[in-house]
């Protein structure tokens, strides 16, 4: 079922052409990734759907009673309003739809008319979640970390929190079309996967923006492209996405270059025969001919591939450092719950690290200890940083740009007049956006310009908090590039598991007031997360560092069969129910007492389907909690 589309939408900002006869259509069930260049028009696609703006040219549709909801980054959300208000506001349109339920129930269904109204806004009541509202708001508030903390006020939340908890509320809605413009921002990795999964099962159909290739890749079936105003849809993921892309070109970059030789062959041909023709008219009527053979070859030739928009490449140029980078001894902190304690450490010349956790649990703290930038709650805690170190970190917030200063006067500050314009543009930003001030900058050009201003420090050991924030899949991709060039040592923090998994070759985890050092890849962290996941046999294991942890209950390998088990059993009640509503749309075709009989059993599948549903819900989320 068609639920939105764009058709030939244009879309201009002041001389700029954004969406040039853009079509897209979003049905049921569809789960689109919407993928481009920052400021290629992704959030203006979002928006016309949402009808926040207008386009200039061409139809954006919804269909009737179809509801749209978008994320908003920054949700407008009231300071004294708690949590739990929050979540019933979310249920506002399906309390009011169930109260005319009710209405129209207790007047009576045996009116035709009435029973018509009834079966559509039934219908829709059941699309929209109605029937799980409980369950589905207690999975939302556990998997995204408010449960417990229904009565807390919005004032009490952080920022990243109370963006958070505007997700927690457009999921809660369960809109018939989720617009999500980076939903995976503040998310932290289990986070992600839980999201993943209920994306998997959502009944409406979602348009994703997002910068998370794995998130992406995994959430979604469709991809949506925005480049240069056009606007090019194709079935599978990103990934699948790009690499039939690249064969395609691949292919057509091949049957031009046979058909420019062709070309050329005719052509002189042609020109062979126009010249002997000048003294014979039966060779002026071949030459003719060939010129006309040759017009027609070329109307048939392919075109040109166009150019690929212009990308970027840069370099960490760095020295040699000593063989040891840092260590570290007795780092403890507390708020006032520990987040680690007694950490003693040594971090050896090009080593790659990744530092992972929760949400919360110190992995920005553990680093400005790293860095002396907060001191230790142990009075033994030390920090020695080795010869010839270089430290260079990720500084998004720009603390020591002057945010008055134009990008030009900045960078000219620094590296001078014309070295300052070339590096402006080999970090994306063109002539004009050069002259921007840093306090007007985009999340985007912000997170450019900060690793711009890394690439000229000669740091040999770099130390990056969430390096791909607000960064686009190109440029997520040159920073990969210039951290797999990169010949010093790399600490990093990143909640992007394919970033993780390229740049890093040792992983540090940091949960529940417990620091451990992972002597091996993405990939060997994955599997020990799997196989702590399993209680061990004769008691609980003791993991190294300050705080010994007891697991309980099923396995992962349990918890996976258990889903398996609750999704065969989910389709195959989602397929019984089906079957009755095509029945019982037929009344005339059935007695009193079939009817009676289907209506009966109608009503025991679909309890049995919600109550299905929610042990769905229950079992994806305790399997998030224990894959790590």
């Amino acid at each position: 079922m068609l639920l939105a589309a764009l058709k030939d939408v244009d879309k201009f900002y002041g001389g700029q052409t954004v969406l040039d006869a853009a079509t897209l259509e979003l049905r049921s069930e569809s789960r689109t990734a919407l993928i481009g260049r920052n400021g290629a028009g992704k959030t203006t696609i979002l928006r016309l759907l949402a009808g926040v703006e207008e386009s200039d040219g061409g139809t954006v549709f919804a269909r009737d009673d179809t509801l749209i909801s978008l994320l908003e980054q920054d949700p407008a959300l009231a300071p004294e309003v708690t949590l739990e208000e929050l979540a019933a506001r979310a249920f506002a349109e399906l309390a009011r739809l169930e109260r005319r339920l009710s209405e129209l129930e207790t007047a009576g269904l045996d009116d035709p008319e009435r029973y018509g109204v009834w079966e559509g806004l039934h219908a829709r009541f059941e699309r929209r979640g109605g029937y799980e509202r409980r369950s589905r708001r207690d999975a939302v508030f556990r998997a995204l970390g408010f449960q417990g903390r229904e009565l807390e006020p919005v004032a009490r939340l952080s920022g990243g929190e109370q963006t958070r908890l505007g997700l927690a509320c457009l999921l809660m809605r369960q809109p018939d079309l989720l617009l999500l413009d980076e939903p995976t921002n503040h998310l932290d990795i289990e986070m992600r996967g839980w999201l993943e999964g209920h994306l998997a099962r959502y009944p409406g159909a979602a348009l994703i923006v997002s910068h998370d290739r794995a998130f992406l890749d995994r959430a979604c079936d469709r991809t949506a492209e925005i480049a240069r105003g056009v606007l090019r849809v194709a079935d599978g993921n990103p990934t699948t996405y790009r690499e039939a892309q690249l064969e395609q070109r691949r292919i057509e970059g091949v049957t031009r270059a046979n058909q420019e030789r062709e070309q050329a062959r005719l052509s002189a041909a042609t020109e062979q025969l126009k010249r002997w023709a000048r003294q014979n008219a039966k060779l002026h009527r071949r030459a003719k001919a060939m010129e006309r053979r040759l017009e027609r070859y070329e109307a048939a030739m392919i075109d040109a591939p166009e150019g690929d928009e212009r990308k970027t490449r840069f370099r960490f140029p760095s020295g040699p450092s000593g063989a040891f980078v840092v260590q570290a001894e007795h780092l403890s902190k507390g708020f006032p719950e520990p987040l680690f304690a007694d950490v003693n450490l040594a971090v050896r010349q090009g080593e790659r690290i990744a530092l992972v956790g929760p949400n919360g649990a110190g992995k920005t703290t553990f680093l400005r200890l790293l860095l002396g930038e907060l001191p230790s709650d142990d009075p033994r805690g030390q920090v020695r940083f080795g010869a010839r170190v270089r430290v260079g970190y990720y500084d998004q917030g720009l603390s020591e740009v002057d945010p008055a200063a134009t990008l030009i006067e900045e960078l000219i500050r620094l590296v001078g007049d014309v070295e300052a314009h070339n590096l402006l543009g080999r970090f994306l930003f063109p002539y004009e956006a050069q002259y921007k001030r840093v306090a007007d900058l985009s999340g985007g050009e912000r997170a450019r310009l900060a690793l711009l201003k890394l690439t000229l420090r000669g740091a040999n050991f770099l130390v990056l908090d969430e390096p791909t924030n607000h960064l686009d899949l190109e440029m997520i991709e040159a920073l990969e590039a210039a951290l797999l060039d990169f010949e010093g040592t790399l600490l990093l923090v990143s909640h992007d598991r394919r970033f993780i998994e390229r740049v890093s070759t040792t992983i540090w985890e940091v949960r529940g007031g417990t620091f451990t050092a992972f002597e091996g890849d993405w990939a060997f962290y994955q599997r020990k997360c799997s196989a702590r996941a399993a209680p061990p046999p004769g008691g609980a294991r003791v993991r190294p560092g300050s705080v010994t942890r007891t697991r309980t209950g099923p396995s992962r390998w349990r918890l996976e069969r258990d889903l398996e088990a609750l999704e065969q059993r989910i389709t195959g009640l989602e397929v019984r129910l089906g079957e009755l509503n095509r029945t019982l749309a037929q009344p005339d075709l059935l007695d009193p007492d079939q009817i009676a009989e289907l209506g009966r059993e109608y009503t025991g599948v679909e309890e049995a389907l919600l109550e299905a549903m929610g042990h769905w819900e229950a079992t994806t989320t305790a399997l998030g909690e224990a894959g790590c």
